[in-house]
């Protein structure tokens, strides 16, 4: 009776050592591939170029703030200012930035919009590689070695299971060099469009 206990706790042994064995677990940096993609020199340009036109509009509005502020002060300094103009100049110059505040907070949101717009194929793409080389290699699931806030999610493994560079090959990208653990993620430029205030 031992001995058939004993089989069956070496065969459960075996049989959970080869299931283990077929779960293999993967790793690669999505964001890593995502901005080296060759699409991100005209992404990147596009954003600049979009976010320049905000900030613009933007810097309009303060302006004209600043101006009308500026006269404002210089009406309330006369002896004779009309009270009833100063109240109705210092309202117009509430509902200005009040706008501004609303344009500016805007600009973000189509900033984030368009940044969305332009990236969200880039990492389908590159999700798409990734599932492709996970199934290629037999992987049960691949990590993001990074989460967006830079910490680490690997934080050891053997490097054959990082298949960053099967799915730049993949892609048909040349893979740069890759950051060291405790490097800044790459990504593109921030959304931000402040108002000066």
């Amino acid at each position: 009776m031992n001995r058939r206990l004993l089989t069956m706790v070496v065969a459960l042994f075996i049989y959970g050592a080869t299931q283990a064995q077929e779960f293999k677990v993967g790793y690669t940096y999505i964001d890593f591939i995502v901005f080296n993609m060759p699409e991100m020199a005209g992404i990147n340009s596009e954003l600049s170029t979009f976010r320049g036109q905000l900030e613009t509009q933007v810097t309009a509005k303060q302006t004209t703030i600043q101006t009308k502020t500026d006269e404002l002060r210089q009406m309330a300094q006369q002896p004779n200012a009309n009270q009833t103009v100063l109240q109705e100049r210092n309202n117009e110059l509430i509902k200005l930035s009040q706008d501004l505040d609303t344009y500016t907070a805007q600009a973000r949101q189509s900033l984030s919009a368009k940044e969305a717009s332009l990236m969200n194929p880039v990492f389908a793409k590159v999700q798409t590689a990734i599932d492709e080389v996970r199934k290629e290699k037999g992987f049960a699931m691949i990590l993001n070695m990074r989460t967006a806030t830079n910490d680490g999610i690997v934080l050891a493994a053997d490097e054959s299971l990082n298949i960053t560079e099967a799915v730049f090959a993949k892609l048909g990208v040349q893979m740069p060099e890759q950051p060291k653990p405790g490097d800044p993620a790459t990504g593109t430029t921030s959304t931000d469009t402040g108002n000066g205030n």
